[in-house]
């Protein structure tokens, strides 16, 4: 009887988390029209600041792949954290590091710019651990916060 009730609870619990992904979008994007990838940086980085992170970095999407001056111009990476955020989630489980440092793809194309993060809140589902959940769910709030104020 108990073993059936565990199967029963195996089940139900696997039923929702599949149902939770399935709701958690994988990708978090924004499309910005009428600006150039220059531009969106700068908005990048005031608003990743005006959300109390830290900037650590852009690159381009081939950087130290080709010569330097011959890196692909349209595609950017920038890179930013927040440490309190960054070390609470890696104190709850290390594997949060797969969100670590927070990374958005800025995509330049013929009518604007296109901006990309993957969903830590859908990384957490896939982890499994249900204590790091609200940590990511914060965070993908804060990136929307993010990729929101870019557009204004």
């Amino acid at each position: 009887m108990f073993i059936r009730f565990l199967r029963g609870l195996a089940l139900a619990t696997g039923l929702a988390a599949g149902t939770a992904a399935a709701t958690e979008p994988p990708i978090l994007t924004v499309t910005i029209e009428g600006r150039d990838i220059n531009q969106t940086l700068v908005a990048l980085h005031r608003a990743a600041a005006g959300h109390n992170y830290s900037y650590v970095r852009q690159q381009a999407i081939d950087s130290r792949l080709v010569p330097y001056g011959q890196e692909v111009r349209s595609v950017r990476l920038f890179y930013f954290c927040n440490m309190e955020k960054m070390d609470r989630a890696l104190r709850l489980d290390p594997r949060a590091a797969q969100w670590i440092p927070y990374r958005i793809t800025l995509v330049e194309t013929p009518t604007g710019v296109d901006l990309m993060a993957v969903n830590p809140a859908w990384v957490a589902l896939g982890i499994g651990n249900p204590e790091l959940w609200p940590e990511a769910e914060a965070l993908k709030r804060d990136f929307l916060s993010i990729l929101d104020e870019v557009t204004l």
